[in-house]
């Protein structure tokens, strides 16, 4: 059977058969305590200084070849416009003529 939500990839089969008898009101209780716990992680993530600094290593890496392919980019876009102009002047002379 494939899985098509989210959470049945995610969750083990053991955590959702012991909630299958789990009332609204527990179910209720479980979603709060899941939201504070993934708000709190997501604090915790942002503290993380040793994160913050890969996160720094991993843009100044990137920064580098990112410089060098909006570079290359660049020339692309001059060359075709140039061959564009090109064209136009080959055209327009040999309409001339």
């Amino acid at each position: 059977m494939a899985k098509s939500n989210k959470w049945e990839k995610v969750l083990t089969e053991s955590y959702v058969a012991s909630k299958a008898d789990i009332t609204e009101s527990e179910a209720e209780k479980e979603l709060i305590s899941s939201e504070f716990a993934v708000k709190e992680l997501m604090y915790e993530k942002e503290q993380d200084q040793q994160l913050t600094a890969a996160k720094e290593i991993v843009k100044d890496l990137n920064a580098g070849y990112s410089s060098a392919a909006k570079y290359e980019k660049a020339k692309i876009e001059f060359l075709l416009e140039k061959i564009e102009n090109l064209r136009i002047s080959k055209a327009a002379a040999a309409g001339g003529e």
